[in-house]
């Protein structure tokens, strides 16, 4: 591999630019569905049962824990019986949700509290008698979203707050969906829903994504988006909610906090993750092109002399949707599925890849921030 300092992708006005090339880093057997970034950990979930780290391969039962300075697998190692569909963390907790219904042996239908430093299962244990797509914290309460009609006998329509001081469900949240949630993402005083909905909580104009007002659960009529498309994934900004689509192929939409859309851009195959860093919106799914023109129109086309050959990731000017000089090569049927990004980590995804380029890499990367400069291949 050659180094040269001048050559980095290009990137958003004062953001430094990533790696196209991933950082040497444990693979996995199965599928890497979730992640989240804690400190320097990177914990991960999915279908996986076990890693390959080191030359060795070693059981991980659909969860498992990444130093994300070095990229070595940490001993952390709790085991479910099922897929992990989404992660979040808060405290001295995981909160994992998917189609498990035992944790380290114990009964967990679906949801559950892992301990962020043992492994350890919390004595939450809500019962969902569907599958969990989405989970996120706000405000004392743990909320979930999936594909159920049903939290502890109690009727939720694929949507539930869960009391974190006492894992009870907070019977006065009754917001539901008649279709899957599969995206959630608490940012100010809302809370973001995204799925493959018609209506949330029975309101006009938020199929497939609305906003719900945290103080009491109602539907934020000021943010309609009137989304055309399946929503996969979130991500908010303090003057933009960036949104992963699927469709007509796939999009990347950014609305504004009116529900407005500032742009969105075009690819060939569903988004299905999404994330923001500085300036720069990230984005991953199954496509293996984009429109290098954003558009302003929410169900636009691209004409092929404007699509431009991208492997399953692509990165975004968040202000203009302008496609950015960016693109690891990943390979994969479904391609990227998370992606997770801060300024201490830079990105980190998981999907069902094995290469980037000519580098193998089984399911889950690293890439870093260039702060010197990016290497080329």
């Amino acid at each position: 591999m050659l180094f040269a300092l001048p050559a980095a992708p290009a990137s958003a006005a004062g953001t430094p630019p990533l790696s196209t090339t991933p950082e040497q880093t444990v693979g996995f057997d199965g599928l890497v569905y979730a992640s989240v970034h804690v400190g320097d950990t990177v914990y991960l979930g999915g279908n996986f049962t076990h890693a390959y780290a080191g030359g060795q391969t070693v059981k991980r039962k659909r969860l498992a824990a990444v130093d994300a300075r070095t990229g070595k697998l940490l001993p952390w190692s709790p085991v479910l019986d099922g897929t992990v569909l989404a992660l979040t963390a808060h405290g001295r907790n995981l909160y994992v949700t998917g189609e498990f219904t035992k944790v380290n042996e114990q009964p967990r239908a679906r949801l559950a509290a892992v301990d962020l430093s043992t492994g350890a299962v919390g004595s939450l244990r809500p019962a969902l008698n569907g599958f969990g797509h989405a989970v996120e914290v706000s405000g004392g309460r743990l909320f979930v979203g999936g594909r159920f009609t049903a939290v502890n006998g109690r009727a939720a329509r694929s949507l539930a707050a869960i009391r974190l001081a006492d894992g009870t469900v907070d019977t006065g949240f009754t917001a539901g969906t008649d279709g899957k949630v599969l995206a959630l993402a608490a940012a100010g005083n809302r809370l973001y829903v995204g799925g493959a909905f018609k209506k949330l909580a029975g309101a006009a104009g938020t199929a497939r994504l609305g906003a719900l007002k945290l103080a009491d659960g109602k539907v934020d009529t000021t943010f309609k988006p009137g989304t055309p498309y399946p929503t996969f994934g979130l991500t908010v900004t303090k003057d933009r909610v960036f949104a992963a689509l699927a469709g007509a192929g796939g999009r990347v939409a950014a609305y504004r906090p009116d529900g407005g859309l500032a742009w969105t851009s075009v690819t060939d195959g569903d988004v299905q993750a999404i994330t923001h860093l500085n300036g720069t919106v990230y984005a991953g799914g199954h496509f293996t092109t984009v429109c290098t023109q954003p558009s302003q129109i929410a169900n636009s086309w691209c004409k092929r002399a404007m699509q431009r050959k991208q492997s399953k990731m692509a990165a975004w000017d968040s202000a203009t949707g302008k496609v950015l000089d960016w693109d690891p090569r990943s390979n994969g049927k479904w391609g990227v599925l998370t992606m997770k990004a801060d300024m201490r980590q830079g990105l980190t995804v998981g999907g069902d890849f094995t290469a980037f380029g000519a580098r193998d890499q089984k399911r889950f990367a690293r890439f870093l921030i260039c702060r010197y400069g990016c290497p080329t291949r």
